[in-house]
């Protein structure tokens, strides 16, 4: 028994009960509450792209009381949520759809790089107030870009790297050597920080990597460097970014995720003309859902007939 939305079933529907012939579905509908003869029916879950975020609440807190739950994938490639944890708590099954967003987030890298060395902000401010102000920007080809994190994100983002003509070295735990760049590991984090032009922050979050940025590293960074992070807001120390970026220290920064998400409205980085700030959307397209999707399919089959299912997360022991 599969709970999904109404618009993921509209669209998929058919694809659901081929890939497992006996399926039936419990469907949200809107936001409305889900029947308690309905929910002890729910084996299988598909948290789908277009349930973020308005009804993701909804969607989370029926699965929740899914007594009977036993797997449940995400459009996500993030599941550091403790909300997923306390369904592995549970003994449910849980899978990702890791890679499906990694197109557009690392798009949207490419853009944050190009628009932080024309300076687009600038331009954007005396748009909207229809002030002619030429300004000198500068080119990235020959520019030296740090891809910190090389899973499916980290990846794209050094293949679009090197396409502007940037010198890409990437980072990551272990090298797995198939990387489409030169990669090295954490051990040389501080070497590439203080030799980068572009530091691109792309891990996931974990006990290793939380606040693996902080005051210590910007203070190796050029003062002409530019900071990105789609990673995860906790990833980095928040209030070291803001002093760097206000001293001097850093000359920019395109932001996708924060330590508190909305990003408060007192926050300084909303009002600083040498930031982009994104509302952690860099991966949020219809193709990437799309993508999401094809791989719940693909699971369900898996599911259906006992073989491995693919990006599934293992409790943490």
């Amino acid at each position: 028994m599969l709970f999904c939305t109404d618009t993921a079933w509209n669209r998929y529907g058919d694809d659901f009960r081929a890939a497992a012939l006996q399926l039936e579905a419990v469907v949200l509908q809107g936001d409305d509450l889900v029947s308690d003869h309905d929910l002890a029916r729910i084996t299988i879950a598909f948290f789908s792209g277009d349930a973020w975020p308005a009804r993701t609440a909804r969607f989370i807190s029926t699965c929740l009381k899914a007594s009977s739950l036993q797997w449940l994938h995400t459009f996500s490639a993030g599941v550091d949520s403790p909300v997923f944890g306390e369904f592995l708590r549970r003994g449910a099954r849980l899978t990702n759809s890791s890679g499906s967003s990694a197109r557009p987030i690392a798009q949207t890298v490419a853009w944050m790089i190009l628009s932080l060395s024309r300076k687009t902000p600038d331009w954007t401010r005396a748009q909207f107030e229809s002030r002619w102000v030429p300004h000198t920007g500068e080119e990235v080809d020959g520019k030296n870009l740090a891809v910190i994190g090389m899973g499916p994100i980290g990846i794209e983002t050094a293949r679009l790297g090197t396409a502007l003509g940037m010198n890409v070295v990437g980072c990551r735990r272990t090298v797995a050597g198939d990387e489409p760049c030169e990669t090295r590991t954490f051990d040389a984090l501080e070497h590439l920080l203080g030799w980068a032009d572009y530091v691109v922050l792309a891990l996931p979050l974990t006990a290793e990597t939380n606040g693996i940025i902080g005051a210590e590293q910007f203070a190796l960074m050029k003062p002409t460097a530019r900071f990105i992070n789609v990673g995860r807001g906790a990833l980095v120390d928040e209030d070291a970014l803001v002093d760097a970026l206000t001293s001097g220290r850093l000359a920019g920064a395109g932001l996708d995720v924060f330590a508190v998400e909305p990003l408060p409205v007192d926050s300084p980085l909303w009002q600083m003309p040498n930031v982009i700030v994104t509302p952690h959307s860099s991966g949020s397209t219809e193709l990437a859902d799309h993508r999401g999707a094809l791989l719940f399919i693909d699971n369900l089959g898996r599911f259906t007939r006992g073989d491995v299912l693919r990006n599934e997360i293992t409790p943490l022991t």
